[in-house]
C-alpha cells in the first residue's frame, strides 16, 4: 500500500479537522472523497482541496477507500460504521463509537471477524501533555496511580449542536460530548478498565431532560479511583476551566489541558507550558500507520466499546442512585 485512500463523511467542525489532518500527511495518505448532507458545504470544501464530492456515503464507499472516517452526529455512527465494514474498509469513528453498548459491540465483532482496524476519536490522547503524563506513569515516576480527578466548565446549551442534547439522537449531552473523553483518558493513563461507577447527572437547563452536568466516581479494576465533574451551561465561557490531576503513591501530575503540564515527585519537580501541537494530525498518522503495520490504533474499537459500557453504567447509576458494575 503506497498511500492510504481516505474518505470522510461529515464536513462539520470535526470533519474539517480530519480533512486538514490527513491532507497534511503527504505521501502517507490522501483524502480522495468527502460527503455531507449539506452538499453545498461539501462542494466548497471539495473545491478548496480538489477532493471528489459525493452525494451519498454509499457512493463514497465504492470509491476504493482504505479508510472511512465518520464525523457525523452520534446516532448515525452505527449504520455508517457497519456499511463501511461491510465494504471491507477500516474506520476512524468520532466518539462515541455508537449510540449504545450493543451497537458498539456489533461494530467490534465485525472488525474482529474481518480483521479490519477501527480507531475511535479520543483525540486528546495524542496531546503533548497527555502523552507526557502517559510516559511518566508508564515509567512509574509517580509510583502506582491512586486517584485521578477531572473537572471542566465549558460553553454548552445553544453554543453546541442541538442534536447533542436530544436523547432521540443519542446526543447524551455533556456525557457524550466532553465527559466521555475524561472517562477514556483516565483508563488509558491508569492502564485499567472501569469496574464500577456511582454517578449523578444534572438534567435541568435550556434543553430540559438532557444531561447538562455530570459527577461520576469511577472505580477501576486496578484499585485506582477516578472522578469526573463537569458542567456546560448555556453561556459563552471565554476562559474554559479544564483540569486533570493524577495522584500516585510517589508523585502527582497536574494538567491544564492546552496550557500546562506539571509533575511533582521526590526526584523531580517541574512545570512547563504546552506548545500547541495538532492532535488531529497525530491521530491521523496513528490510524494510517496502524493500517500499514497491521496493528491496533492508539484508541481502538475495544476502547470505544468500554467507554460505551461506562456511559451506560453512569446513566443507570444516576437514574437509580446506586453503584453500578460496568459490563462490556
Amino acid at each position: 500500500m503506497t498511500s492510504v485512500r481516505v474518505g470522510i463523511v461529515g464536513c462539520g467542525i470535526a470533519g474539517r479537522k480530519h480533512i486538514d489532518a490527513f491532507q497534511s500527511l503527504g505521501s502517507l495518505a490522501s483524502v480522495v472523497g468527502i460527503c455531507d448532507e449539506n452538499i453545498e458545504l461539501a462542494q466548497r470544501i471539495g473545491k478548496r482541496w480538489d477532493i471528489e464530492v459525493f452525494g451519498d456515503h454509499s457512493e463514497l464507499l465504492d470509491f476504493g477507500l482504505d479508510l472511512f472516517v465518520i464525523a457525523t452526529p452520534h446516532a448515525t455512527h452505527h449504520k455508517l460504521a457497519i456499511d463501511g465494514l461491510n465494504k471491507n474498509i477500516s474506520l476512524l469513528v468520532e466518539k462515541p463509537l455508537a449510540s449504545n453498548l450493543s451497537q458498539a459491540k456489533e461494530i467490534a465483532a465485525i472488525c474482529a471477524e474481518k480483521k479490519l482496524k477501527c480507531a475511535v476519536g479520543f483525540v486528546h490522547r495524542h496531546r503533548m501533555e497527555m502523552q507526557a503524563a502517559h510516559r511518566h506513569i508508564t515509567q512509574q515516576d509517580c509510583g502506582e496511580v491512586v486517584y485521578m480527578t477531572d473537572t471542566f466548565w465549558l460553553s454548552g446549551g445553544e453554543r453546541l449542536p442541538e442534536w447533542l442534547w436530544k436523547d432521540t439522537e443519542a446526543g447524551l449531552g455533556v456525557l457524550g460530548y466532553s465527559a466521555i473523553h475524561r472517562i477514556d483518558w483516565q483508563g488509558w493513563l491508569a492502564n485499567s478498565r472501569v469496574a464500577s461507577v456511582y454517578a449523578q447527572t444534572n438534567r435541568s437547563g435550556i434543553y430540559e431532560g438532557s444531561i447538562h452536568g455530570v459527577v461520576a466516581n469511577l472505580m477501576f479494576a486496578s484499585g485506582a479511583v477516578g472522578s469526573v465533574v463537569g458542567y456546560q451551561p448555556n453561556v459563552d465561557v471565554n476562559n474554559p476551566f479544564i483540569s486533570t490531576v493524577i495522584a500516585g503513591s510517589q508523585g502527582l501530575i497536574n494538567i491544564k489541558l492546552g496550557q500546562s503540564f506539571e509533575i511533582c515527585t521526590s526526584e523531580e519537580n517541574y512545570r512547563k507550558n504546552v506548545v500547541q501541537d495538532n492532535q488531529f494530525v497525530k491521530q491521523a498518522r496513528d490510524i494510517v500507520n496502524a493500517i500499514v503495520e497491521d496493528r491496533e490504533p492508539c484508541s481502538s474499537v475495544y476502547d470505544g466499546v468500554h467507554s460505551a459500557a461506562v456511559v451506560e453504567a453512569i446513566v443507570q447509576s444516576a437514574k437509580t442512585d446506586s453503584k453500578i458494575d460496568v459490563k462490556d
